[in-house]
């Protein structure tokens, strides 16, 4: 991890070519890391799970937002939302998935 005073970095964030990584903190510091290797990580039969639930609460997010009525009445149904449809879809249908669970 290094400090980075470069101002070509400064608001920069994101990962350069997968070999560093470039973060933005609190009081203007710029930090750079090397970009984290996950190939040895095996993500647990709890977190395939939610990963799959998440999956299909975006198919159904998009299934809305691509068909003109579905999105005019999601629109109606959720006119009282913080953010967008989109983000408003998906947690309508986490809401649903915990509640069958």
């Amino acid at each position: 991890m290094a400090i980075s005073e470069n101002p070509l970095l400064k608001g920069f964030s994101g990962h350069i070519d997968k070999t560093i990584v470039v973060k933005q903190y609190p009081g203007g510091r710029t930090i750079i890391t090397a970009y984290p290797d996950m190939s040895k990580v095996k993500p647990s039969k709890a977190q395939l799970l939610a990963k799959a639930d998440f999956a299909k609460a975006v198919a159904y997010a998009k299934g809305f937002l691509n068909d003109d009525v579905k999105k005019q009445e999601a629109n109606h149904r959720l006119a009282n939302r913080k953010g967008t449809l989109y983000h408003a879809l998906i947690t309508e249908y986490m809401a649903v998935l915990k509640q069958g669970k």
